[in-house]
């Protein structure tokens, strides 16, 4: 099994050289381009390729249990504040183990991954009742726009003079929003939130607010 898994990595990066050549990589050979820093759950069924299908110097991904930069700060102050992406990306998605894990109670996990898990504190649980499902749903989204909001108040001045657009959004592999699988959808944009208002904002004109603006 694991000679098969190694195999299938060489074999895999085989065809990626096959299909590039030093034109694909002369571009970034000094220095990376991000023109987004992705906070995003480390979920293997979570990948940057939802939202750019060649991350390769585009996306500064940071990958944590429930999308949260408490975890791994530095890294996303390395995305914004050193290397300047004028987008900051905070994506939940559905059926997230963290948050399904915060809920459920982690007290048996090791103290790692408690620490981790700790960190949704500040955002989870939301108010509401309903069943299972409903309340992860809640808290996915809460989470998003916990995140959203500690994103504002760290880079308050960047966002202010225009230089940084926080954006959260839920990527929903499941359609429990109803509007594809796999479809990502933006629930917050600088702290502004909800269809009728997103679709207002400048940064968003020409998208379908059926299609990819929720909450």
């Amino acid at each position: 099994m694991v000679k098969d898994i190694i195999r299938g990595i060489i074999e895999s990066n085989s065809t990626f050289v096959s299909a590039c050549g030093e034109a694909y990589f002369k571009p970034h050979m000094a220095a990376q381009h991000p023109r987004i820093t992705l906070v995003a759950c480390c979920d293997s069924r979570v990948q940057p390729v939802v939202i750019e299908p060649d991350p390769i110097d585009k996306v500064f991904t940071i990958e944590t249990i429930g999308n949260q930069m408490a975890s791994a700060q530095g890294s996303v102050d390395y995305g914004v504040l050193h290397l300047h992406t004028p987008v900051l990306l905070i994506m939940g998605h559905t059926d997230c183990g963290a948050i399904k894990a915060f809920m459920k109670g982690y007290e048996k996990e090791n103290d790692a991954i408690k620490g981790e898990l700790d960190n949704l504190k500040a955002s989870l649980p939301a108010p509401g009742g309903g069943s299972f499902d409903e309340e992860l749903m809640r808290n996915i989204q809460a989470n998003v726009m916990s995140q959203v909001g500690a994103a504002l108040k760290r880079y308050r001045s960047l966002v202010d003079e225009g230089k940084l657009t926080v954006v959260g959004a839920v990527y929903d592999f499941t359609n429990a929003l109803c509007k594809g699988f796999g479809r990502v959808v933006i629930v917050n944009v600088n702290g502004v939130a909800g269809k009728d208002r997103l679709r207002a904002l400048p940064e968003l004109q020409g998208l379908d607010p059926d299609t990819c603006l929720g909450v």
